[in-house]
């Protein structure tokens, strides 16, 4: 018997499953090459041309099976995988191989999309480089209706042994797609990354799953009995009874604890023990998600990324006007009357739309945010006119970001009337004011805010990218994540600075960050004065739990003595202690904030 073995990776969906491992390799480590002769050539570029009709046949109905489980938002995913099969810059280089070398077609299929599979992984830009694995699930779709691979994929739709662990190299999304979810309870990889699509597709279903899980397949064989621990990032194998055990009862306890927090969540906004009433909204990504926001009882809709709409396509063309607003009109209606704040696209610096931004030395730094949709004005205008004329289904707000200073969103406001009048013309019915707010989540945005918050109808604090801009740490960069610290004393008073603005000009604020999730964090906001927070759909539940346990006065003490200290750690500690004596009344709520 194997010895007990504790591995890490990137946590990506949460929950904790046990099961036995099923290791899987979605892809066949080489394909033979096959020389042709000359009068064989024309024969292989026929059969070249078939197998890419059959492939694309093969995504269509893939696309359409996701459309009616998920939603269209994930079948784009699929749909987008076509457009590979239509690329001549993908098709031409394997045709001229075929051409050329005299090979054959899988081969040739296999060696053109590694070399642009390892390109794109070889890109600074993580997002980018994630796209290596729809490459190479375009590659094996293809290879698999020129005859190769197909047992792969019968064994992962076939597999046996209920539940089981799926333990991969690495998921593409039709992969993930494919997971018999009557048998896997659970899937680690030891490729992939938390903005993946198959990573995505994980937390969509309900799945915990880890990634990037260094020796994974060297560490695991077929049958080996797997913890996984989708909110630690830990995978055990061959766990004692002992380490069993105190999963099981850790996994009875999540459950019953997630039961009893969601059913507190549905009963409306949460009130502090001394009568201040806090909203918490969650953010999504897809239409899909707005189950999520009813199933967690969250306030409505803090933050809608509009920018997947694009980032899920894989394509270079935006969603069309009709689209669009299909899709922002579903979301604002359904969720009517509770309020839906709606980013316009954020997009460049790592966030993709290379082909829109160009080259950059410096990306996170370069055009993103709004200044990549004032670079692109038509761009804008169509999701703005898509955003606008759906306003009147419900309580549509529009938040724009990476707002720099005053002058972006007297800018932004010149777009919305143009826009306005657009429709107008064209007889749709626009309300009178649509609330257009600011993201601040840059410096120069946080000291002038004062400047800012009379101009707009509401404020956002995007407290991720203001900590990775004030400390000059990127937040994706392990070799500086001792220095990406909420706690810091310029991040909190950056906060509270944006907080006093927002109350001067009788403008709300949210934070619609990380720090809103942390239960110690949260707190200090709630300190600080802020009301409205917003959040992943899963910490919804806890969250309302812990505004009901706190005093606001409690509260604000805390975040005096706070913003007193000078280090990091010494305002880590003060949270930790403090929050531990503000909710010592819920034994429940302490539970499951230290689990």
């Amino acid at each position: 018997m194997k010895r007990s073995l504790s591995l890490s990776g990137i946590p990506v969906s949460p929950g904790i499953a046990v099961g036995r491992a099923a290791v899987w390799i979605g892809r066949p480590d080489s394909t033979p090459r096959r020389d042709l002769d000359s009068v064989e050539v024309p024969v292989e570029l026929e059969r070249l041309r078939l197998a890419v009709e059959s492939g694309i046949r093969e995504i269509g109905e893939m696309a359409a099976q996701v459309e009616v489980r998920l939603g269209k938002e994930y079948a784009a995913i699929f749909q987008a995988h076509a457009l590979f099969l239509r690329d001549p810059s993908f098709l031409g280089p394997i045709e001229k191989k075929i051409r050329t070398e005299k090979v054959n077609a899988e081969w040739a299929v296999e060696v053109v999309a590694e070399n642009l599979a390892s390109r794109l992984r070889d890109l600074p830009d993580k997002d980018l480089a994630l796209r290596a694995s729809d490459l190479d699930d375009v590659a094996s779709i293809l290879k698999r209706s020129l005859g190769e691979g197909g047992a792969a994929i019968e064994r992962l739709t076939t597999l046996t042994g209920d539940p089981c662990v799926l333990v991969a190299d690495e998921l593409t999304p039709s992969d993930a797609v494919r997971i018999p979810r009557d048998k896997v309870v659970a899937f680690v990889t030891e490729r992939g990354g938390k903005t993946s699509h198959a990573a995505i597709l994980a937390r969509s279903f309900g799945l915990p799953a880890v990634v990037a899980v260094p020796k994974l397949l060297a560490s695991i064989g077929d049958g080996d009995r797997l913890i996984v621990d989708g909110r630690e990032g830990v995978v055990w194998r061959e766990p004692s009874e002992d380490v069993l055990s105190l999963f099981r009862e850790r996994q009875g306890r999540e459950a019953t604890r997630e039961i009893s927090l969601k059913e507190r969540s549905l009963s409306g906004l949460a009130r502090t023990r001394d009568g201040e009433d806090v909203a918490i909204r969650a953010n999504i990504e897809l239409a899909r998600e707005v189950t999520d926001v009813f199933e967690y009882g969250a306030d409505g809709v803090g933050l809608f990324r509009s920018e997947f709409l694009y980032l899920s396509s894989e394509g270079v063309e935006f969603p069309d006007e009709a689209t669009q607003a299909a899709i922002y009109r579903q979301v604002v209606s359904t969720l009517a009357p509770r309020p839906v704040v709606i980013r316009t696209y954020d997009l460049g610096g790592k966030k993709g739309a290379r082909h829109l931004s160009g080259a950059e030395e410096n990306p996170v730094l370069g055009l993103r945010g709004v200044r990549l949709c004032f670079s692109h004005p038509e761009m804008f205008r169509t999701q703005l006119r898509a955003l606008l004329s759906v306003a009147s289904a419900g309580d549509l707000r529009i938040l724009v970001p990476m707002v720099a200073g005053v002058e972006e969103v007297r800018r932004v406001r010149s777009f919305v009337e143009e826009a306005r009048e657009e429709l107008v013309e064209r007889g749709i019915e626009v309300p009178d004011s649509v609330p257009i707010g600011a993201m601040i989540e840059v410096p120069s945005a946080a000291i002038t805010a004062d400047l800012i918050a009379p101009e707009v109808d509401f404020l956002s604090l995007g407290t991720n990218d203001l900590i990775q801009y004030t400390l000059a740490a990127d937040r994706a960069n392990e070799a500086v994540s001792d220095i990406f610290r909420p706690h810091h004393p310029a991040i909190l008073r950056l906060v509270a600075k944006v907080q006093e603005a927002a109350v001067a000009a009788g403008k709300p604020l949210a934070v619609c960050g990380e720090m809103a999730a942390d239960p110690a964090l949260f707190l200090l906001l709630l300190g600080l004065g802020i009301r409205e927070f917003s959040m992943g759909p899963r910490s919804v539940p806890l969250l309302k739990d812990v505004a009901r346990c706190a005093s606001a006065v409690d509260a604000a003490r805390m975040a005096r003595a706070a913003l007193s200290l000078s280090t990091p750690d010494d305002v880590a500690a003060l949270l930790s202690r403090e929050a531990e004596a503000i909710l010592s009344g819920d034994p429940e709520t302490r539970a499951a904030v230290n689990s």
